[in-house]
């Protein structure tokens, strides 16, 4: 694997595979193709879409495995982030990737088949609209921790499920899982260190 911001995070993370790390230069190269003409990221140096968003969305893997899902839905995916690194990482999982605009869910549907990965679903419309259970249901970037929203999300759920927010400062988590009530109950918040990324970052876990 060459010596790269990628290959370096991936090891930082415990990831260091050859295959992880092809696919994911596949999707990078995905973005930067697609990125001018859709608007998927904004990117203001060479190694922002590494480390704010392959990286970023890659930093939870542990906390993540030990929920031990077996199927799981992105809400809001946009450019396919956490969705499609983590189906990258848990390829036994069954995935939907959930994104309402037309043009996204289209480079969503076209990043798969470049990487051969006719089994993870991309679903255009809200996700209000889905029906399925889920074990795990993720999102970065989206929403707020709201309680309308962590309703809805919950009704995605399996019995023994989990929501998974990718969060930043814990201020701002403190503060909304405080006007969640009852609906936070059982709430954990999990410190991360995304590599070469000098920003708070968090995990929180909600159960079903």
């Amino acid at each position: 694997m060459p010596d790269s911001v990628l290959s370096r995070g991936l090891e930082s993370l415990g990831l260091a595979d050859r295959v992880l790390a092809d696919d994911l230069l596949l999707f990078q190269t995905q973005i930067e193709t697609w990125n001018q003409r859709l608007g998927l990221v904004s990117l203001k140096s060479a190694d922002d879409l590494v480390v704010k968003h392959l990286l970023d969305s890659l930093a939870p893997w542990s906390p993540l495995k030990e929920l031990g899902f077996t199927s799981l839905v992105d809400l809001g995916s946009g450019a396919g982030f956490p969705g499609i690194p983590l189906a990258l990482v848990f390829r036994q999982a069954r995935t939907v990737l959930v994104e309402r605009m037309e043009r996204r869910a289209g480079f969503l549907e076209a990043t798969l088949a470049v990487l051969n990965r006719s089994d993870v679903v991309v679903l255009q419309r809200t996700f209000e609209e889905v029906r399925d259970g889920f074990d795990l249901v993720t999102f970065r970037a989206f929403t707020p921790l709201e309680p309308k929203v962590v309703k809805k999300m919950k009704r995605l759920l399996n019995p023994h499920g989990h929501i998974a927010a990718y969060k930043g400062r814990r201020e701002v988590i403190d503060a909304e899982l405080a006007a969640l009530g009852d609906l936070a109950a059982g709430a954990q918040i999990v410190p991360l260190k995304v590599p070469f990324l000098d920003e708070e970052r968090h995990l929180v876990v909600i159960p079903a």
